[in-house]
């Protein structure tokens, strides 16, 4: 089975955030050999240098690929225009507001190689910055937030985690998504993040070429280590940090299908469908 992740925050022992451009072509060989085709390094937030750093690294792996390497999509910009209110295991001393010019200062020369940005629309009326990213064909990914909103968005960001949770209530951004039959929505499913039976209603309530699998992967997943540092914290290979936030999985995504499979919540078919073939038409990749 072949699979593409969207949104992995490393693995192997190997952080993205801190990786160099060797260690990324490193993991890229290691992934190729669990069956992952393709990725986007997924970063979260830093100094503005930090970052011109980090996506310089994705830049020159990119140029150094070989054969036997998953892709390397592009960045995926997580950690950096979300909201104080939802920060997760994210540091929220880092987030700035969602601007051209913000975004600018981060991409530096290497825009073209940032793919997708995950943002919190209600910092600020960030329509033109939103308009911005669109035009460079980066795709707009809403998370770590407390809108309800979807106009703007492509993708939801890890639909359920870090935003307002479902209730019969009040309209949230989960349930508008669970309900919209065009937005993309990414999916981890390890059964920590969304339990079994929410897994279980969201595949039956959305439309399944709309749904992204993706692991959220620390760089813990598919390690020996009993613990790393990631942003500023100490997160245990539970996935968890030690205040018990969960900061992201310590499954690589074919973990995670083949456990939805042997577990009979959804088919090889599907699983197809929503680890591989969504993922590639959704960010039009040519594998």
């Amino acid at each position: 089975m072949k699979f593409i992740d969207i949104h992995i925050h490393g693995g192997f022992g190997i952080n993205f955030d801190s990786a160099s451009a060797n260690d990324i072509n490193s993991f890229a060989q290691s992934a190729f050999q669990k069956g992952l085709l393709a990725f986007c390094p997924t970063l979260t937030g830093g100094t503005i240098e930090e970052l011109n750093k980090r996506i310089e690294n994705i830049h020159f792996a990119k140029k150094s690929q070989k054969e036997n390497e998953a892709a390397i999509i592009g960045a995926n910009l997580e950690g950096t225009f979300l909201s104080k209110k939802k920060p997760g295991v994210q540091n929220p001393d880092n987030f700035l507001e969602p601007t051209i010019e913000n975004f600018k200062k981060i991409a530096g020369k290497y825009e073209d190689d940032i793919k997708i940005v995950v943002l919190a629309p209600e910092n600020r009326n960030c329509s033109e910055f939103i308009s911005y990213l669109k035009s460079k064909n980066i795709k707009v990914h809403f998370g770590h937030t407390t809108t309800n909103s979807l106009i703007g968005a492509d993708c939801i960001n890890h639909l359920f985690n870090a935003m307002e949770p479902m209730t019969h209530k009040k309209e949230t951004l989960a349930i508008k998504a669970l309900l919209d039959k065009e937005i993309y929505t990414e999916l981890i499913a390890d059964t920590k993040h969304v339990c079994t039976d929410v897994l279980k209603l969201t595949f039956q309530t959305r439309p399944k070429e709309k749904i992204i699998l993706i692991s959220d992967a620390l760089p813990i997943a598919n390690s020996d280590s009993e613990k790393i540092e990631f942003c500023g914290k100490t997160v245990l290979k539970t996935g968890y940090d030690e205040n018990g936030i969960l900061g992201g999985s310590v499954m690589l995504l074919p973990d995670i299908v083949s456990n939805l499979i042997n577990k009979g919540i959804i088919t090889e078919d599907e699983a197809e469908l929503m680890a591989y073939e969504n993922p590639k038409n959704y960010l039009k990749l040519m594998l």
